[in-house]
């Protein structure tokens, strides 16, 4: 009779053990689970690194369209350098305004011109040349010019060779000042004789050959262009 109290006393133990067993903690996720996690964290990293590149790209197109608007700027706006400003209404009246002319009235030597001229191209034996000095005014206004002996000279070269000069025996020169408009000219006739001289009136001896002669004629300090002639 013990003996089977005591194996009841062990059957309660079994049963109470049984009884006290701890209770299990939430349940552990699925491989499924983690995967889905990871596959979602994964694109929200690729999410945020094309986000970083796309801002990126943004910037940098930025900043180089800045450099080429930059770069293009001085092409449209700076003036080319064959271009010239236009000229200023005073600069364009001072150009307008005739050269004044001195205070005596005189015309300036720019305003004057001399020709020489004669009265054939070639003269025979014994037939002198008439040779004529013209002075023009050239100048925008009237103005006085000293048309007298004083200034005139008619000279004849041949070569390198001073054949004759109207004022190496002139005698009793003067003055003449007389009033020129704008365009108005005077001629002044000297006969040759065909005869040399020289400065002071020195005698000469010899006569010019026939053959090219040279005519210049002067009128203050103005000389004329060269008229060529030939004796025979």
């Amino acid at each position: 009779m013990a003996a089977k109290g005591v194996q009841g006393k062990r059957g309660q133990k079994t049963s109470g053990a049984s009884g006290t067993r701890p209770a299990t903690g939430p349940a552990r996720p699925s491989r499924a689970v983690y995967r889905r996690r990871r596959l979602v964290v994964t694109l929200l990293a690729l999410l945020v690194v094309a986000g970083l590149v796309w801002a990126g790209i943004v910037v940098v197109a930025a900043l180089a369209g800045d450099k080429d608007a930059t770069a293009s700027e001085p092409f449209e706006t700076a003036p080319t350098s064959a271009a010239q400003p236009p000229a200023s209404k005073a600069a364009q009246e001072a150009e307008a305004e005739p050269s004044p002319k001195a205070e005596d009235g005189m015309c300036p030597p720019a305003a004057v011109t001399v020709a020489a001229s004669t009265d054939a191209e070639a003269y025979p034996a014994g037939a002198n040349p008439n040779l004529t000095l013209t002075v023009t005014n050239t100048g925008a206004e009237p103005c006085r010019i000293n048309v007298g002996t004083t200034q005139m000279e008619f000279v004849v070269t041949s070569g390198s060779d001073r054949i004759f000069s109207s004022a190496d025996c002139q005698d009793g020169a003067q003055d003449l000042v007389k009033e020129f408009e704008p365009g108005a000219e005077e001629r002044a006739n000297f006969t040759w004789e065909r005869l040399r001289s020289a400065p002071g009136c020195t005698a000469v001896s010899s006569n010019p050959n026939p053959g090219w002669y040279v005519f210049t004629a002067r009128l203050g300090e103005t000389t004329s262009e060269k008229a060529v002639f030939q004796l025979d």
